[in-house]
C-alpha cells in the first residue's frame, strides 16, 4: 500500500475490518495470479507485401520481442451474487524495431446478479489498451488504441417457457492516426431479445438491435454519424451433451445523413461444437458481420469461418489445432498506386486473410505453464496498393501461477 494511503485515517479502519471478518467471508473469495514470459519470433512483422521497406531500410522485416507481465483474476460470491474483477499487463521489447516498444493493459471489473429464481442480469465495465494489428493498418508506425466499454444486461423468465434479456453498451474507442492524432469512435446501442425456453436445452427466438455511433476529432475528413438495425433469430440447441449448437442469422442495415458508412446484408454467427472422444472435440464457428474500420473512419462486412480441433492428450498436455479463413468487404475504399501517390477510386477494396494455428499448453505442476505456437499469416488483395503479405510465427509463453479456489464461470458477454 501507498504511504498516503497508510497514513489515512482509514487504514486502521481497514485493516480492523479485515482482522475481524468471520473465516466464511474468506472462503468464497477466489483468487488467480500469474507472472508471464513470452518470446516471440515474427518473420513480417509490419505485414508489408514483398518489395516493400523497413523503416530501417532494407527488406528484412523479422524480428523477435520479449514480453512480461502478469494478471490477477479475483471473484467473490455472495449468496447468488458474483462481484469479479481482472487486471492483465504487458510490457513488449523489440530487439530491431524498437519503436514498436510498448505496454498493454485490460482492466475488467462487474458484477454478476440475481434476484429470485425470475431475474438475472451483469453489469461490467472494461478498459483496454492495445497495439492496432497491422492486419488492419499498412504501414510501419505503431498505433495504439485505448477502448472503454459499459455493459449492462437484464434477463428475466416472464413464465416459465418464455425468456426476455435487454442489454444495452457503450463504448468510446481512441485510436491517434498521423493524419488525426485525436481521432475516436463512440457508439451505444440497446438490444433486445425474446426466447422460447420450453424445451429442456433447447432455446429459440427473436432479437432486435438498434445502434448509433459517431466519429470525432476526424482531422480534415468530416464523416457524419451513422445508425444501425438489425434483427435476427436466435437458437440454441445442448440436448445430447456430446454437441452444442448456438446460432443468429439475420439482417443488418446501416445509414447515415449523407450516405457514407451505409451499408447493409446478412448477418449472423453460428457455431457448433462436438465431442468426438473423451479427449477430442471439434468446433465450427460461422460469421457475417458489419463493423467499423476505424483507421478509414468507414464500414466493413468481416466474414469469418474459424475450426479448431482440441486434443486433451494427458490431464497435462492440451493440443489446438486451428484454421481461420476472413474475407473482408470494404466498400468504396478501394486504391490504386499512380505516379507514386497512392489514389482513391472509390472502388470495393476485399481482403483474403488466412491463419492455420497450432498451439500445445503443457502444466507439468499446478503452479507452472507453459505455451509454445507458431501459426502462418497471409493476406491476397484487390484494389488495396501494398495490401499483400505472409508471415510465420513462432513463440513461447512461461507462466508462473498462483491459485487459490476455483473461480465459477461468469455469463459470456457476447458483444
Amino acid at each position: 500500500m501507498s504511504s498516503p494511503w497508510r497514513g489515512s485515517a482509514w487504514y486502521p479502519v481497514w485493516v480492523a475490518a479485515l482482522l475481524g471478518s468471520p473465516v466464511s467471508a474468506f472462503a468464497e473469495l477466489a483468487l488467480t495470479a500469474g507472472a508471464t514470459t513470452q518470446y516471440e519470433y515474427n518473420t513480417n512483422v509490419f505485414d508489408l507485401q514483398t518489395g516493400s521497406a523497413t523503416p530501417f531500410g532494407g527488406r528484412n522485416f523479422a524480428d523477435s520481442f520479449v514480453a512480461y507481465g502478469g494478471k490477477l483474476d479475483a471473484s467473490y460470491l455472495w449468496s447468488r451474487q458474483q462481484f469479479y474483477a481482472t487486471v492483465v499487463g504487458n510490457e513488449y521489447r523489440y530487439d530491431r524495431f524498437t519503436q514498436l516498444n510498448h505496454d498493454d493493459f485490460t482492466l475488467d471489473g462487474g458484477w454478476d446478479w440475481k434476484v429470485g429464481r425470475l431475474w438475472d442480469g451483469v453489469l461490467d465495465v472494461t478498459r483496454i489498451r492495445s497495439m492496432v494489428s497491422f492486419w488492419n493498418l499498412v504501414g510501419t508506425s505503431l498505433v495504439i488504441q485505448t477502448e472503454q466499454r459499459e455493459t449492462g444486461r437484464a434477463s428475466v423468465q416472464a413464465t416459465p417457457d418464455w425468456r426476455a434479456e435487454f442489454t444495452g453498451i457503450t463504448r468510446v474507442v481512441d485510436q491517434p492516426q498521423t493524419v488525426a492524432p485525436n481521432l475516436s469512435l463512440s457508439e451505444s446501442s440497446g438490444q433486445a431479445a425474446i426466447k422460447y425456453t420450453g424445451t429442456a436445452g433447447v432455446t429459440s427466438g427473436l432479437t432486435a438491435t438498434y445502434l448509433k455511433g459517431s466519429f470525432s476529432n476526424t482531422g480534415a475528413t468530416e464523416v457524419p454519424s451513422y445508425t444501425q438495425s438489425s434483427a435476427a433469430l436466435t437458437a440454441t440447441d445442448e440436448v445430447t451433451g456430446l454437441s452444442v449448437f448456438h446460432g443468429q442469422l439475420g439482417y443488418t442495415r446501416r445509414t447515415s445523413d449523407r450516405g457514407i458508412n451505409a451499408i447493409s446484408g446478412v448477418t449472423g454467427d453460428l457455431d457448433y461444437r462436438r465431442t468426438l472422444t473423451g479427449k477430442t472435440t471439434v468446433e465450427l464457428d460461422l460469421s457475417r458481420q458489419i463493423n467499423v474500420y476505424l483507421t478509414n473512419t468507414a464500414s466493413e462486412i468481416d466474414s469469418i469461418a474459424a475450426l479448431t480441433a482440441n486434443w486433451q492428450a494427458t490431464y497435462k498436455i492440451d493440443v489446438v489445432l486451428g484454421y481461420t479463413f476472413t474475407y473482408r468487404q470494404l466498400p468504396g475504399q478501394g486504391n490504386v498506386f499512380v505516379g507514386g501517390v497512392i489514389v482513391p477510386t472509390g472502388s470495393e477494396q476485399t481482403q483474403r486473410l488466412h491463419m492455420p494455428s497450432l498451439t500445445v499448453t503443457y502444466v507439468p505442476v499446478p503452479w507452472l505453464m507453459l505455451k509454445p505456437y507458431v501459426n502462418y499469416q497471409t493476406r491476397t488483395s484487390q484494389n488495396f496498393v501494398g495490401g499483400n503479405f505472409d508471415a510465420t510465427i513462432v513463440g513461447l509463453q512461461f507462466t508462473l501461477q498462483w491459485q487459490r479456489g476455483v473461480i465459477p464461470p461468469r455469463t459470456p458477454l457476447n458483444y
